[in-house]
C-alpha cells in the first residue's frame, strides 16, 4: 500500500491501528506521520472543555456510589 493520492495521507492511512502497520511494513516512515502533524493548524483556543465522570480512573466528582445494604437472606 502506498500513501494516498499526491503524497497526502488518507483518513484510513491515519487511523492508529492502521498507521501502525503501515509504519511496521515500511509503506511510509515516521517523518511523513510528523510532518502531517506539524501541518495541523492549533484549534486549541476554539476547543471547549468538558468534564466527564470516570470513576474508573479515580475518585469520582459525583460523590461515592451508594449501594443498597443487603440482609443475611441476600434481599434488601
Amino acid at each position: 500500500m502506498t500513501v494516498g493520492e499526491k503524497g497526502k495521507l488518507t483518513e484510513l492511512e491515519l487511523d492508529r491501528r492502521v498507521r501502525e502497520r503501515l509504519l511496521a511494513s515500511g509503506a511510509f516512515g515516521a517523518e511523513t506521520i510528523e510532518g502531517y502533524l506539524a501541518s495541523l493548524p492549533d484549534l486549541e483556543e476554539q476547543a471547549e472543555a468538558i468534564a466527564i465522570d470516570q470513576p474508573a480512573l479515580g475518585a469520582s466528582t459525583q460523590g461515592p456510589r451508594v449501594e443498597p445494604a443487603l440482609d443475611d437472606e441476600g434481599s434488601e
